[in-house]
């Protein structure tokens, strides 16, 4: 690890790693996007990002697909279009996918799921509860996009959960079912893809969970906001509380400890996870060890610092978990100072750890576009062994790709599956 700079040593370098080389893929023909919150491997290998615009009234969402073959980008479609609902009908606008993608490698299909966030036109803010009975103005509701990745081609377009966002998703391909959590309501639901049916299991809390997670039964996992983690049994159709509650340092409570990420070993069937919590730890749930499974601490991953001092969700952060052909957990953990600097100095750092020894090692920093590199949402790996990883808190936003040298020798060409967004 070396850096390059100007100046010596200081925080601002640009932290380098000789086997793996940063570039960053910015959204330039959505200069409003200002978020990249979903990216996922599609069932055919191929990268697929969320340009999504929140911030700025009467836009929409567009789905971009990675293009290796010329290192550009693709604009597949714009949410608003293939819904129907279109960016300027006076409505809450379908402008993003919030980790809501989810593949279906047996058909071919990609599924997308909407979220919402972004004011009508001419507006500044939405607020989903004060407008809910408002009939010019709500939100729709979540629509279900299914991409045919080999045809090139959206086969349909559904109003899945009528007056909610789509907060995150989850695909079983056995049963054929979408799972996912509503939001504003918090609601935990699944859709029956043959059927086109809703089923809704109840609110599970106040603040959204942002990751659900699978395992061999098809059972769905995830913690609420009190930090307890629930399990979906789908042979019951019945939400369980667990034993567990996510770790978290001496001067928290279990509040809010909700998922954020969380990717399952290949080689184990183990889960890591991190919190949507500041002074994030890093957690390893055993699905199938025992009855309620086996959740173990891994430990803090941001610098802890002064437990009397508050510490922001939204930056000590930690996201974009993913495997790498090397078989190790890579991750982006922000760093930041704050030398009296309002905002403070920030940046993200590409870390990977080795599930064995558990050792942490800092690779190199993430960085590129307009706006700060310290928050990555989702994060993903191509054929070759590459990293993807989705940057939030720019204008234009767009993805860092991290080209991972001697990758495809370290282990099998095609990834396992990842069911949830």
């Amino acid at each position: 690890m070396n850096t390059e700079c100007g100046e010596k040593d200081t925080f601002e370098a640009v932290v380098t790693h000789p086997d793996y080389r940063v570039a960053y893929h910015e959204f330039a023909q959505r200069p409003l996007s200002d978020s990249c919150w979903s990216l996922h491997a599609g069932p055919d290998g191929r990268i697929y990002a969320a340009c999504c615009i929140e911030h700025t009234g009467g836009e929409s969402a567009s789905v971009v697909r990675y293009r290796e073959a010329d290192d550009s980008l693709e604009y597949l479609f714009d949410l608003d279009r293939v819904t129907g609902d279109l960016r300027d009908s006076g409505r809450a606008t379908q402008c993003k996918i919030h980790y809501s993608f989810a593949p279906d490698p047996e058909r071919g299909w990609l599924y997308c799921a909407t979220h919402l966030s972004g004011p009508p036109k001419g507006e500044r803010t939405y607020n989903p509860v004060g407008s809910w009975h408002d009939a010019a103005r709500a939100f729709r509701g979540a629509y279900l996009v299914t991409y045919d990745t080999a045809g090139d081609q959206v086969l349909d377009a559904v109003l899945m959960i009528p007056r909610e966002g789509c907060r995150c998703l989850c695909f079983d391909p056995v049963r054929r079912r979408l799972y996912a959590v509503t939001y504003p309501r918090d609601h935990f639901v699944w859709y029956d893809l043959e059927r086109g049916e809703l089923h809704d299991l109840g609110r599970l809390g106040s603040v959204n969970t942002q990751c659900l997670f699978s395992d061999d039964r098809g059972r769905i996992c995830t913690c609420i906001d009190s930090g307890r983690m629930v399990r979906y049994d789908p042979d019951a159709d019945r939400i369980e509380d667990l034993r567990w509650v996510y770790p978290h340092e001496p001067c928290q409570t279990a509040w809010h400890g909700v998922l954020y990420d969380a990717v399952r070993e290949p080689a184990s069937g183990a889960v890591y996870m991190v919190p949507w919590k500041s002074r994030p730890h890093l957690a390893r749930f055993w699905p199938h060890d025992g009855a309620e499974g086996r959740l173990e601490d891994l430990g803090a991953l941001t610098e802890t610092g002064d437990p009397r001092r508050p510490r922001g969700v939204n930056l000590d952060h930690v996201g974009g978990l993913v495997f790498g052909r090397d078989g190790k957990l890579h991750y982006v953990r922000a760093e930041w100072r704050a030398d009296g600097a309002a905002p403070p100095r920030t940046r993200g750092m590409l870390c990977r750890m080795d599930t064995g020894t558990l050792e942490h090692e800092p690779l190199c920093t993430v960085q590129g576009g307009a706006g700060r590199n310290h928050y990555v949402a989702r994060a993903a790996a191509d054929r070759a062994g590459n990293l993807y990883m989705g940057k939030i808190m720019a204008k234009p936003a767009g993805f860092y790709r991290i080209a991972v040298r001697g990758a495809r020798a370290n282990g099998p060409n095609e990834p396992a599956p990842r069911w949830w967004g």
